[in-house]
């Protein structure tokens, strides 16, 4: 992995590509970073921020992004490096310190492995749909420099016997030459219990097939699984993963830091922000998130610089009449 990665620096510096040679060198920081290496990563990553920015590359020349998936993978991931920041997500203090602390232990590796441990890098999100699991798994690949390879279920199932069981050996037979946050999102539809009356023979052999691969995976990869139902989950699954981490609604001081971490910059004041939040008791993150971009699009299209409460309550009549007519 390491020398593509060279190559393809030597390649873009040759061609003047500044954007390909950019990227090259962020993956060739986040694999110091993987290989325990974090001082030489920081190094490597305060220089990349020195230097200039660039509008595109230069002279024509193609911009490659090494974190995409090719030839067969491509159809089976989804793969790209991620801006989300511990910034941009609001977590319960309990779930963020732990995400930190996986982050430190898989920066740290080399030191762990001294002593006969590994940093955990297994982790299973569950909880009700919209509170930020998937956020969750893009901030861990941010933070670590690492792209987020999401596994594309529509092409992972396939209707060939035994098939299904090969895109995932592809799969993880990637994960130690290009190391990244590997997502399974709807991770039920992979993993669910064996025995169920309703499921084929196909599908419990699939289960196995996930089992015995994780069983097996000695990479620097995390695995990061999202379910939206752990109660369905086959019982032998939760032995392989390091981490179970629950994701609940936003309780009130959530609402209020959502608020203003969405619409502060454009001038809601944290007393408007803690007004709001008695409005949206029980809405999902997302579902706040919504009412806060449309709140805004509302203050951009009445030519104005600022929001105001009005833009925000408008925004969640909108939703709430929207969420009445597909119930009826």
């Amino acid at each position: 992995m390491k020398t593509d990665i060279l190559k393809l620096l030597l390649q873009s510096h040759a061609v003047g590509d500044e954007t390909s040679f950019r990227k090259a060198a962020l993956q060739l920081a986040a694999s110091e970073s993987n290989a325990g290496h974090v001082r030489v990563a920081d190094e490597i990553r305060s220089i990349i921020a020195q230097m200039p920015a660039t509008s595109g590359a230069a002279r024509g020349a193609p911009v490659v992004d090494i974190a995409a998936p090719r030839g067969d993978l491509a159809d089976i991931l989804e793969g790209g490096y991620r801006d989300e920041r511990f910034r941009d997500i609001v977590l319960r203090d309990e779930i963020r310190a732990l995400l930190e602390r996986i982050i430190v232990e898989n920066r740290s590796r080399g030191r762990l492995e001294r002593f006969g441990v590994s940093p955990r890098r297994r982790l299973l999100f569950h909880g009700a749909p919209g509170c930020g699991k998937t956020l969750a798994a893009a901030v861990l690949a941010g933070e670590m420099g690492l792209p987020l390879m999401t596994v594309r279920f529509d092409a992972l199932f396939s209707r060939f016997l035994g098939a299904t069981a090969v895109h995932l050996r592809a799969i993880f037979a990637e994960m130690p030459r290009r190391p990244g946050v590997y997502f399974f999102d709807e991770f039920d539809a992979v993993a669910k219990a064996r025995g169920d009356s309703q499921d084929v023979g196909e599908m419990n052999r699939v289960v196995t097939s996930f089992l015995q691969l994780v069983d097996a995976d000695v990479s620097g990869s995390l695995l990061v699984a999202a379910t939206n139902h752990v109660e369905l989950l086959d019982r032998a699954v939760f032995r392989r993963f390091d981490v179970i981490v629950p994701f609940e609604h936003p309780d009130r001081a959530q609402l209020v830091d959502l608020f203003y971490l969405r619409l502060g910059a454009v001038g809601l004041s944290t007393d408007e922000a803690e007004h709001l939040a008695d409005h949206v008791s029980g809405l999902s993150f997302a579902d706040v998130a919504r009412v806060c971009d449309d709140a805004v699009r509302t203050m951009a299209l009445h030519d104005r610089e600022q929001i105001t409460e009005g833009d925000v309550i408008e925004a969640l009549e909108s939703l709430k009449g929207r969420e009445l007519s597909l119930t009826r």
